[in-house]
C-alpha cells in the first residue's frame, strides 16, 4: 500500500483556544485548498475523546483545512470518524482491519495516515511568536514520535 507523504507543518491541538492560536498566526494568503499547515489531535484522542468531539471542535473553530484525528489502533473509531464525515485520520497498526479502513478512506476520498507525522505541540498557553517561527521554518521544535505499536503481526 502506498501512503501519501506526511502533511507540512503539523500542529497538535486539543482545544478551541489552541486552534484559534494557530488560526491567528496563519498568513492571509492561506486558503483551504492551499493550507500551510495541518492540525493533528493528541495521540489516541479518537479513542478517549471520540470522533464526535473532534468534529465539534473543528466546527466550533471554523477549521476548513486538513485536521487529522488520531484513532490509535482502534479501527472501529476510525470507521466511526469516516462515517461522521471526517476526512483526515491516523490509524496505527497493520492487519485486515487497518487495511479495510485504508480502503474505506480511499473510497470516500479521505486521507488515512499509518502513523503520526512530525509535529509541534501547541499546548495550553500558545506563544504566537513560537507558532509563527514554526510556520516559517525558522523554529524546528523537537520531533515528537510515538512509541512503537505492538500487534500480533509484529511491531509497527
Amino acid at each position: 500500500m502506498i501512503h501519501p507523504p506526511p502533511p507540512p507543518r503539523v500542529f497538535v491541538v486539543a482545544s478551541a483556544v489552541e486552534i484559534r492560536a494557530v488560526l491567528a498566526v496563519l498568513p492571509a494568503q492561506e486558503t483551504p485548498d492551499r493550507p500551510g499547515c495541518t492540525l493533528l489531535s493528541p495521540a489516541d484522542a479518537g479513542c478517549f475523546m471520540g470522533p464526535a468531539w473532534w468534529r465539534a471542535l473543528l466546527a466550533e473553530t471554523g477549521v476548513t483545512f486538513p485536521a487529522f484525528l488520531d484513532c490509535g489502533t482502534a479501527a472501529g473509531r476510525a470507521a466511526e470518524a469516516l462515517g461522521l464525515g471526517l476526512r483526515h485520520i491516523v490509524l496505527h497498526g497493520t492487519g485486515r482491519q487497518a487495511d479495510t479502513i485504508h480502503l474505506l478512506a480511499q473510497s470516500l476520498g479521505a486521507r488515512c495516515l499509518p502513523h503520526r507525522p512530525p509535529h509541534h505541540v501547541v499546548g495550553p498557553a500558545p506563544s504566537p511568536e513560537r507558532l509563527r517561527a514554526y510556520l516559517s521554518g525558522i523554529d524546528h521544535p523537537p520531533m515528537h514520535s510515538c512509541p512503537p505499536v505492538i500487534t500480533p503481526h509484529g511491531t509497527v
